[in-house]
């Protein structure tokens, strides 16, 4: 039975009691919190860390005031089903009132050691009664909400006279008493009609006793776990090493852990007796578990299979490696008592580390592409099961995407910084792998392992390290190099021009470069599943004869689609998620790279953009309509791919058309006024330094 240390009514139930009014008690909780000897645990409000709940039985009151019953137990007395799920230690227990439809923590009872209340295995029933007596007048009135509770006051009754006949009958008969028995010299249970003899220790637990098959294990520690409480013993020369009172019970984990190996079993304990189990190196699997998630630093990690628990904490750093040997699939868990971070792994034989990232948010979304001529990529992860985005056409009320709430597209939302109307991209983290002829593309919404953080967010050198956002210009930039609405985009300018108009409005502003449009394919893909993204969003290019206003897309009731009537009709008219034009209107120069006899160069530091020198080649792209793509992993710029081989059309493969001539270093993307479907979201071409054309504008980057 529990001993309280402390028990007092709380400084809010005093001033409750001073009013006069009805005190309803609704609720006993009970805790596991821990509280110190000098801790002013009348001025609580809520309980530490709260577990189970009851709900009050019965109230009395008297002239000497009032007294408030429940019983706590693992169990329900009426339904004999668990209440008590997961074992803690009960330190706290709050009775709870509610005036006018608020509930107060009224009177608060702590234990310094606390008891242990272990989760019901459906034999093992602890309960006890309690009485809290509050002193108040015996003209107050105190109520009970007594509905639901596991007992009432007559069940409050039958307990006591349960308890009391727990005395008076005899299990020492051969009928027995409440399944149990002493018979011919045996303590036995019924085991559905069949007496079983229970194997009893001393001192009241198990006796447990682990004999090492594998001689490494003499002289190390074996620990005995359920996942909660633990016991440690070091294994003698003898290799028998034997637990007295062991008071655990259900799947116990039996491990020692040899630094480089572990040995590790698993022994079910149904109820308290005598076992004996071997324990032997069997193959180590090492789970390497990291989390940036700050407020799991210090939290137990759990990880459970079928029969199998095992704990550890995350230290600090944020990296743990735990050591098992259970083969299958694992789930590890992780809370901070608010949220919780879940993931799954599947050990095999053969494969000795897995690497595991313990992350609030869990989502990872995937296309695959096969290399063929099929424009379509097969959805992954997450995705798997997603159906195809429905952009916006004219006159249209239905349309969505089911990436319309996951991160990062739900965060490209509109907002005006600095005099632009601009579209915030949150941080991202992405992984790209060559399968043969095809890829894989995969967006994840948290840091994971095997991951890069986006290209336009990455830390480019530049001092300001990684970022959670970057802006894009919704329009082209306007005379004023600014990205407004209802006037047309400049152009007959040189990327270097642009560059330099651009930075000049803003420290921050830079043109947008080959990283930031990386990264708007990478979104696009995964969202849409195909490479041709007129066919997808609309034809878009323009009038084919000279540039038009911006804003055409103000109107629309979607982030994207085209306001034309089909989407198979040219025109300005397209958007993706909020970006207007990213082919109509005037080709956009595209900074951050150039061309040369290595190949295509990378600049990652807006400072240094540059039309000739500074950056490191990723290769030489194939010039033409792109048949295949090449990933490209190469230090100081980011995971990304380039044309390989040509054969394609604007229906097949990429659909768009990417051009390369190593004399010509200035990079343009996307599409202008002309209507052509080599045009589209990875359009490239190229042009000279001194080149400034009608069709050729530019779009502004902010990087905060």
């Amino acid at each position: 039975m529990i001993a309280f240390d402390r028990s007092v009514i709380t400084d809010r139930g005093r001033e409750l009691m001073n009013l006069g009014t009805v005190l309803n008690f609704t609720r006993i909780g009970t805790g596991d919190g821990d509280y110190s000897a000098y801790e002013n645990i009348a001025a609580r409000t809520a309980l530490k860390s709260a577990k189970v709940s009851y709900t009050p039985s019965s109230a009395t009151t008297d002239e000497n005031g009032s007294d408030v019953n429940a019983l706590i137990a693992n169990y329900d007395p009426v339904t004999e089903q668990a209440v008590v799920t997961s074992t803690f230690t009960l330190k706290e227990v709050g009775l709870f009132v509610t005036v006018n439809g608020t509930e107060e923590l009224f009177a608060l009872s702590v234990s310094y050691a606390g008891e242990r209340m272990p989760a019901f295995n459906g034999a093992n029933r602890s309960e006890m009664v309690c009485t809290w007596h509050i002193s108040i007048s015996g003209n107050a009135e105190v109520a009970v909400t007594a509905a639901g509770a596991a007992a009432l006051a007559a069940d409050l009754a039958a307990v006591a006279a349960n308890l009391s006949a727990h005395e008076a009958k005899t299990v020492g008969s051969e009928a027995g008493a409440h399944g149990l028995r002493y018979y011919d010299d045996k303590l036995e249970y019924d085991d559905d009609g069949t007496w079983t003899e229970i194997e009893t220790g001393g001192g009241g637990g198990s006796t447990i006793t682990v004999n090492a098959v594998t001689a490494a294990i003499k002289g190390n520690d074996v620990t005995i776990s359920d996942g909660t409480d633990s016991v440690t013993a070091t294994m003698p020369n003898t290799g028998v090493l034997v637990f007295e009172n062991v008071m655990m019970t259900g799947n116990l984990v039996i491990t020692c852990d040899m630094v480089s190996i572990i040995a590790e079993t698993t022994l079910e304990v149904p109820y308290y007796g005598s076992y004996s189990v071997d324990l032997a190196v069997g193959e180590t699997f090492t789970l390497l578990i990291d989390t940036a998630e700050s407020t799991l630093r210090g939290k137990t990690v759990t990880i459970s299979g079928t029969d199998y628990v095992k704990t550890g904490t995350m230290p600090a750093s944020g990296a743990l490696n735990i050591k098992t040997t259970y083969e299958g699939e694992l789930t590890i868990t992780a809370t901070d008592g608010t949220s919780t971070a879940t993931k799954k792994v599947t050990t095999v034989v053969g494969t000795s580390s897995y690497s595991v990232t313990l992350a609030f948010t869990t989502g990872i979304y995937g296309a695959s592409w096969d290399g063929t001529s099929t424009t379509a990529w097969t959805r992954t992860d997450d995705a798997e099961e997603y159906t195809d985005p429905v952009p916006y056409v004219a006159g249209a009320t239905n349309y969505g995407s089911p990436f319309d709430d996951k991160l990062p597209w739900s965060g490209m939302v509109k907002s005006t910084r600095n005099g632009n109307v601009v579209v915030a991209i949150p941080k991202f983290w992405y992984k790209i792998t060559q399968e043969g002829a095809g890829m894989t593309i995969k967006i994840s919404d948290h840091a994971e392992t095997g991951y890069s953080v986006s290209p336009a967010h990455m830390d480019r050198g530049d001092g300001s390290g990684e970022r959670d956002v970057v802006y894009v210009g919704r329009y082209h930039c306007d005379s004023s190099y600014k990205s407004t609405t209802g006037v047309k985009p400049v152009a007959n300018i040189t990327r270097s021009a642009a560059r330099t108009s651009i930075h000049n409005t803003n420290s921050k502003i830079w043109q947008m470069d080959l990283a930031t449009r990386f990264m708007l394919w990478l979104l696009y893909i995964v969202e849409f599943a195909d490479w041709n993204s007129q066919a997808k969003i609309g034809y878009g290019c323009g009038n084919n004869s000279g540039t038009e206003n911006m804003g055409y897309t103000d109107s629309m009731p979607y982030h994207t689609g085209t306001t034309q009537a089909s989407r198979t009709t040219y025109g300005l008219g397209t958007q993706y998620r909020n970006i207007e034009g990213l082919w109509d209107n005037v080709y956009d120069w595209c900074d951050g790279c150039y061309y040369n006899s290595n190949g295509l160069n990378i600049i990652l530091n807006p400072s240094s953009f540059s039309d000739s020198s500074g950056g490191t080649s990723v290769g030489t792209p194939s010039s033409g309509w792109p048949a295949a793509f090449s990933v490209k992993n190469v230090s100081g710029t980011y995971i990304m791919f380039i044309p390989s081989a040509t054969g394609g059309s604007e229906s097949t493969y990429s659909c768009d058309y990417w051009n390369f001539v190593a004399s010509n270093p200035c990079l343009y993307v996307g599409g202008d006024y002309s209507q052509g479907g080599n045009h589209g979201l990875f359009y490239v071409n190229y042009n000279t330094a001194t080149h400034a054309g009608a069709n050729v504008g530019c779009r502004l980057l902010e990087l905060p």
